[in-house]
Formats: structure tokens, sequence, C-alpha cells
């Protein structure tokens, strides 16, 4: 073996540089470390103020317990630590920090000064990339200021790839964040450049989950869920706001956040077939489970954990996201008037004939101080000269109110052959039907607006996965042929086919097989058996992509058995529909989409100035 390729034992200060970077990566991750030190501290209130970015100046401080001036010293060594003292306490741990890397770790890639009292004495240490400068005597009331200066300017490549001041200063954001949700007890100030970003005083989850979120007017406080050891509490959104990827969702496991995507899964599990596809629900979940039954310590940086039953876990987050989503009792249009002083920021404008003008609605700050981006241009135009005003915007707003109550009729209309007598609403006269596509009609505290054809579709779905419904047989059965690939579908399908409701024979031969069926579920309109039993069929052909369940395809196909934009309904099939929505709860349609919206006479009479 050559000299070069003997193996040697590195030295202690590019070992103390490898450890550094494994718990500081970047300015968030520091500030995620002393922040952590201070709950664990005990302190109710705590300040964080960053400059360019984190990059060159991070500020911590909080009103904790502090240390004396021998506790200061061991602080900032490495593997030192009042959390643990034994290798059973690693398995038990109820305490953010208990690595004993942290100070240590940020003090050898930085210029470090800790002040720090304990309410008896007061030091002020001083470090220089892991090198101690000077220990001494100083005032502050108790607690601990730690100041990070420089960050990396001793590792010249690990400062190289930093990202931007921008990124870095909205990590550190997210990060400040995530502990205004996690610790809604603690008043929190959070500065950047010496400008406020969010001065939180002690409050509760949804004040703090508003603050983070203004963009979301209706959710839902998840109670304290337990199954088997497991507890879930937090919030969730209604289905109708939601982002394009999941930014929105955040998951604390023990109030330490952590990364999981099978935990993202289980949620949006939970809401089912209420999202639209590709969209998803806000949601902030605290997972607690007793500390034995989950290692924390699998990541450097305590992002992700291991769950000893993870099954059990994720089943319980499914299962109260579902519980939760029963409070939403539909969606809700939210009308706001325009503000007086908003409002004189425009001038009447004068629409000549055949002219087109547009109209700016300007974008505000909200109650938070964040700007709210929806710059509305509304473009019309007009055959005759008048004056127009900016016109305002309908919004989705906040979650939809009790619905109406109903008295029991007498019929059985065609739309639902299998249920109970249809009901009428408590208000006569009560509803409208609109340009053959909404039914309109008045609540007792507003006015309810339901798109018939979603649902109607949702009701077939529910019919279908309740199996509400019964096998119907064809006087004359139905024979088509199909492929061998197809046949051997359906011969994979058979089982599931039948508890559907589909009675079916089928012959193969050499290239083909003959289907003769004999009953298909009464959901399903005859002149469409076929087409849907084969589109099924093809769902499920191909060897990637598979459907979730028989149940979810065939329901979509079923869906087009439902009375369509434009069709005819009779009084009786309105309030048969009404009351389906009303006795299942229901939101969307299969596809995610709304089915129900409201006004309230409230925001009528405050929007035309009645109250």
């Amino acid at each position: 073996m050559s000299e070069k390729t003997r193996i040697i034992k590195l030295p202690e200060e590019v070992v103390s540089k490898i450890a550094a970077g494994e718990v500081v990566v970047n300015p968030a991750s520091v500030v995620k470390e002393l922040v952590e030190n201070s709950i664990d501290a005990g302190a109710s209130n705590i300040e964080v103020q960053i400059k360019d970015g984190g990059k060159s100046y991070i500020k911590v401080v909080d009103n904790g317990s502090g240390m004396s001036k021998e506790d200061l010293l061991l602080a900032v060594q490495r593997y030192t630590t009042s959390k643990i003292s034994s290798l059973e306490d690693i398995y038990n741990i109820t305490s953010y920090g208990f690595r004993g890397e942290a100070l240590a770790s940020i003090g050898e890639v930085s210029r470090l000064v800790i002040t720090t009292s304990d309410g008896i004495e007061s030091h002020k240490l001083e470090m220089v990339g892991g090198k101690l400068v000077k220990v001494a005597e100083t005032f502050r009331e108790k607690g601990t200021t730690v100041e990070v200066h420089d960050l990396f300017f001793n590792i010249p490549a690990r400062r190289k790839f930093l990202s931007s001041e921008k990124i870095e200063r909205r990590m550190v954001t997210e990060v400040s964040e995530r502990f205004l949700l996690t610790k809604p007890e603690i008043r929190f100030l959070f500065k950047v450049d010496e400008e406020i970003v969010y001065n939180a005083p002690a409050s509760s989850l949804p004040d703090r989950f508003k603050l983070i979120f203004p963009e979301v007017k209706s959710f839902e406080v998840i109670d304290n869920y337990v199954n088997s050891s497991v507890s879930i509490s937090g919030i969730i959104s209604s289905p109708q706001f939601f982002r394009k990827n999941r930014s929105g969702q955040l998951f604390f496991v023990n109030g330490r956040f952590v990364l999981d995507n099978l935990l993202h899964l289980s949620l949006e599990r939970g809401y089912g077939e209420s999202l639209v596809e590709s969209t998803h629900p806000y949601a902030v979940i605290f997972i607690n489970i007793p500390p034995n039954e989950v290692d924390v310590n699998i990541h450097p940086q305590k992002l992700q954990v291991k769950f000893s039953e993870p099954r059990v876990v994720y089943d319980a987050i499914a299962r109260c996201v579902r519980d939760t989503l029963r409070k939403f009792e539909g969606f809700q249009l939210f009308v706001e008037k325009i503000d007086k002083g908003a409002l004189d920021q425009f001038v009447p404008t004068y629409v000549e004939q055949g002219e087109s003008k547009n109209i700016l609605t300007k974008s505000g700050k909200d109650s938070a101080g964040k700007f709210n981006q929806t710059d509305e241009f509304q473009k019309f135009q007009t055959k005759e000269k008048s004056l127009s005003f900016p016109q305002h915007m309908i919004q989705t707003g906040e979650k939809y109110q009790k619905s109406v109550d109903f008295k029991t009729a007498n019929s059985h209309p065609a739309l639902f052959p299998n249920f109970a007598s249809p009901t009428s609403l408590d208000k006569a006269g009560a509803f409208t039907i609109i340009k053959n596509r909404y039914i309109l009609f008045e609540d007792n505290d507003g006015i309810v607006i339901i798109d018939f054809h979603a649902a109607h579709e949702r009701v077939i779905y529910e019919q279908l996965k309740e199996h509400e419904f019964q096998p119907v047989d064809l006087l004359i059965p139905m024979e088509f042929s199909i492929g061998k690939s197809l046949a051997n579908v359906l011969e994979s399908l058979e089982t599931e086919l039948k508890e559907l409701g589909f009675s079916l024979e089928m012959e193969k031969s050499e290239n083909s097989a003959k289907v003769v069926l004999k009953s298909i579920p009464s959901l399903i309109k005859i002149t469409q058996a076929q087409e849907t039993l084969l589109e099924v069929l093809e769902e499920y052909r191909l060897p990637f992509n598979k459907p979730q369940s028989i149940l979810h395809v065939l329901a979509s196909k079923a869906c087009k058995t439902a009375v369509k934009t434009g069709d005819k309904l009779s009084e009786e099939e309105v309030r048969m529909l009404i009351e389906e929505i009303k006795g299942k709860n229901l939101l969307t349609c299969p596809h995610g989409r709304p089915i129900m919206m409201k006004i309230t006479f409230d925001q009528l009479d405050s929007y035309f100035e009645r109250r």
C-alpha cells in the first residue's frame, strides 16, 4: 500500500468543521437551533433578528433560565447537554435540543457572542471560528442573547454556496413561522433588517394560523383525536382553500417540525374526493406520541423521525381529517363592500358607445400587514353611455352556515327511485332554477346556490360507495365481444363487478371473448351499460397508474348518468336533491368542485350599507 492511500486520522480541526456542517447548513438552521434552545430554557418571550438574510448577522434574544459562567463555558463545547445523561434517555426525549452540538457547531463556523444571566450572575462570551476569545462579567436581565456574525467566514467554499439574500431570508421566515404555530403561548418578535415582520403576542393556534395563512378564510380545528397511543390535533382548511404545492402543510411530532411525504399523503387521503386534482389543502397537524415510540435521532437536524408503528400514525391522521371535514357544511360566497377610502382612488369612467375600458381594482394590505396580491382587471363593453365604478369581486370565504330544515312530502321522483319520500323546504316558495343550471333558494340566514349537475354527480357517487342501489336484471341480456387483454382484466375483476351489480358470463375463444351482460347497477342507464363497463376495463388494462379502486372508476363513469346542465328538473326532484345534500353533508362533486355556495343576509346588509 502506497503512502498516499494509507488510512489516517483526521485532524481535530477538520473533524469539528465536518461535524458543524451537519448541523449548520444555512442561516435558517442556525435560527432553528437557537430558538429551540430558548424554548427548552423556558422562555416566554423570544426575539429573532437577521440581516443580509442571516449571512452577516443573526440575533436571538430570550427571557429563559439563562446560564451560569460554568454552564456557559461548557455549552460551547461539543457533546455537552443538559437534556440527557445516558443512552436510554435518547429514546425518551421530550426537549428540542439534546445532542450537545448546536452552540459548538455554530461557534466553529462564525464569530459568536453569547450574553447570558441566570438571575444571579451575568457573563459575555466571545468565540471566533471555534476558538474562545474571552469571557467577561457583564449585566443583563435573566435570559440569553446569542449573536452570530459572518456565518461560514472561515469556510469560503460553504459560504459561496449559500443562496441569495432573498432565498435565505425566506427560509428563515419559514422557520420562524413554524415556531409561531407550534408555540402560540410564546410571544415572538421577528425582524428582518430592522423591519418587523411578525410581532405576535401570546395567543391561540387559530389566531396564529390566521396570521401565517391570512388567505384561508375557512378552517376547522381538529379536536384532540386519540387512536391507540397516538393523539392528533391541529387545523385543516376547507377544501376550497388550497395551494398547488404542499407548502401550506406543516407537521409536528411532539412539537418538533418534521418532513415525511407519507404524512402529506395521509392528510390528503383523509380529504378523499373533496379535493380537486393536483390541489393541496392547508393544514397544521400536531402528532403526539410517547417518546419511546418515535426515534428523533435519525437526522442531524432532527427534521426526520421514525415511528415504531407508522401505519397507526398514518391511519390516525386520515381518520381524524375525515371526521373533521364533516364540520364543514358547504362553501360560501364572501361579499364585501368597497371601502370608501379605496373608492376615492378611482375616477368615474364614462364609457362611450363602442368603447372598451379597463377597470383596475387595486390590492391593499390585510390586517396582518401582508399584501393581498389580487389585482383584478375587469373589462367590459356597453352600447350606451353610462357611469361606471369598480365592481366588487365576489370571493370564496368563511364556512357555510346551517342549511335548511325539511318536512316530509309524498312522492317518489324518478331522479331518486330508491330513496324515501322527498321533502319540502321550511320557507314556502322556496327555490327557483336559473339558466337550467343552478338552484337558488332562500335559507333562514342567507341565499343558497346549488349546481345541480355537480350535486347529482356526488349523490350518485355516494350511492355507489354505500351500495345504496339494486341490481337491475336485463329483460334481454346484452352481448358484445372484447379482446384477449380486456378479457383477462374482466376475469380478474369479476368478483368486484358482481358486488357492484354487474352479473355477466364470458366465453373465451382463441382471439377474443364474448360477454353476456345480464344485470347492471340501477344507477347506470341501460344505454350506457356497455360503454361504462368497457371504460372500467380500459382503466385497469394498463400495467401502470392503476386506479385506486374499481369503485372510484365506476363512480366516475356512472356520473355520466347525472342530470346535465340544461336538463329540466321537477319540483320534487329538486327537493330530493337538496335533502340528499343536507343529509349526507356533501361539499363537493367526486372531482372536487363545490356543489353549494351561500351569501348570508348579514353580508348583503353590510354590502348595501343597511347596517
